[in-house]
């Protein structure tokens, strides 16, 4: 402990008095002051402790610095001495103390200068007692003076000892603080560099699972193009139309991406061949896939929520799915929005049926089927949603019509590919007269009849 730690003013006492608080105080880590001429003002805001005594208390403060309100002196009172005191109080006979006012004036700036300062007021017992409320309530406490010297010691000793263990308690609170501030501090630095990491680390997972994605959809013989950022957006914006957290989401989005890599070791006729086309050998053999799925996402333990949603997102809510035949409640909810989305899009592309969907009969395959195999609410969100993100020029909503039916103003929403694997006319063509007379004339020299599909308004 500094001996500067703690200062100790001394006021109001007589030459013996104040040598005898010295002789007590000065071995103490503290600091004494007394009402000197020189007394530094700004140290007047560090006294710590202030011992005020009733003599010669008008000089004292007459050389504070600071001005007290002048009053006049009360009459004269005689102390009885104890009679272990060592040293001579016949000097103080005669000499006049201040009023309570002084005192009061000198206590009141204090307050001001050095608000937390404690104040004990050394009195005869009487003049203590003749203190009103207001009076007492300005100090700390009080000590009987003169008294025996060596209880005076004791009582001085306690306030000391008592204030420097608070200034310890003090110093380690404001250290355990500094110390939890600079931990704290710390702790978001590396919560920072934490999320960014984490960032950084999902990032590249996704673009591991995209590049892994585009391999599967080489393997089944299709291209990433725009077509598939449009369904990935379909499946988004109906997680989060069915209230799911950005978790939820991650999984599911993970889930479509890599539902299909059970079939990467499949044969060529497995995939090329519409489903109600193969055997029933075959259609067993078929039917492995999201079990081969979710073996080889599970290698990878951030997958594992979304490999659970990949098993089952051939399984249906009337239990007549695959590989286990699980009955709705036992159906993930994000699997069954997976489930929608995938089997429109199986109908759509043509690997279910011998022909492609337009996608106004794959919503209404999916509507008519809608009680018994999927959800009734999320199949009425892709029935919503499709529209909407066709109009915004975000997803595909189309017809399905011959070429007699074709009108001018109406767009190509897929290619038009003859029987010999020929592109004809690309998708997003706007049809004109001359464009549609073109199209039956390439049907009489092909001797085939195209199906075409039409932007649905």
């Amino acid at each position: 402990m500094n001996k500067f730690d703690i200062n100790v003013l001394l006021a109001g006492f007589s030459k013996g008095q104040k040598q005898l608080l010295i002789d007590i105080l000065a071995p103490l880590a503290i600091n004494l002051h007394h009402c000197d001429p020189d007394l530094p003002f700004d140290l007047m805001s560090k006294i710590h402790v202030v011992l005020i005594g009733t003599q010669n208390i008008e000089a004292d403060l007459s050389k504070l610095p600071f001005a007290l309100e002048q009053t006049l002196p009360l009459e004269s009172q005689t102390f009885d001495i104890a009679p272990d005191f060592d040293f001579d109080f016949d000097a103080l006979e005669g000499e006049r103390e201040s009023t309570p006012k002084t005192l009061e004036n000198l206590i009141i700036e204090l307050n001001k200068i050095s608000p937390y300062a404690l104040i004990y007021l050394l009195a005869p017992a009487e003049n203590i007692l003749s203190l009103s409320e207001t009076q007492q309530s300005q100090y700390r406490d009080f000590i009987i003076f003169p008294v025996n010297n060596v209880f005076l010691k004791k009582r001085l000793l306690r306030i000391v000892f008592d204030l420097q263990e608070k200034f310890v308690q003090l110093i380690k609170k404001r250290r355990l603080r500094k110390r939890l501030e600079g931990s704290d501090l710390e702790s978001a630095q590396l919560k920072g560099n934490l999320k960014q990491s984490s960032k950084k680390i999902t990032d590249s997972n996704d673009h591991l699972i995209r590049l892994l994605s585009n391999q599967v959809l080489a393997r089944m013989g299709q291209r990433a193009s725009g077509r598939n950022q449009q369904l990935n957006l379909l499946l988004v914006e109906i997680a989060q139309a069915c209230d799911f957290s950005e978790d939820e989401i991650q999984d599911l989005t993970n889930a479509w991406h890599l539902r299909n890599i059970g079939k990467m070791g499949f044969s060529d006729k497995l995939l090329n061949t519409p489903y109600i086309q193969l055997s029933i050998l075959e259609q067993r053999q078929f039917n492995l896939h999201p079990t081969l799925s979710h073996a080889a996402m599970m290698i990878v333990r951030p997958l594992d929520k979304a490999a659970k949603i990949v098993l089952q997102h051939k399984e249906y809510i009337d239990g007549s799915g695959y590989p286990n035949g699980l009955m709705a409640a036992k159906i993930l909810r994000s699997t069954q929005v997976l489930t929608v989305i995938n089997d429109y899009t199986e109908l759509v592309a043509g690997r279910y049926s011998n022909r492609s969907f337009s996608t106004v009969e794959a919503l209404a395959y999916l509507e008519n089927y809608a009680t018994e195999k999927y959800n009734d609410d999320i199949v009425n969100l892709l029935i919503k949603i499709l529209p909407q993100l066709s109009k915004a020029g975000k997803g595909m909503h189309d017809l399905r019509v011959n070429s007699r039916d074709l009108k001018p103003g109406m767009q190509l929403t897929r290619d038009l590919i003859c029987d010999q694997g020929i592109l004809l006319l690309s998708e997003g063509l706007s049809l004109d007269r001359n464009s549609i007379e073109r199209i039956q004339e390439m049907e009489l020299n092909l001797n085939e009849q195209f199906t075409l599909f039409i932007k649905k308004t």
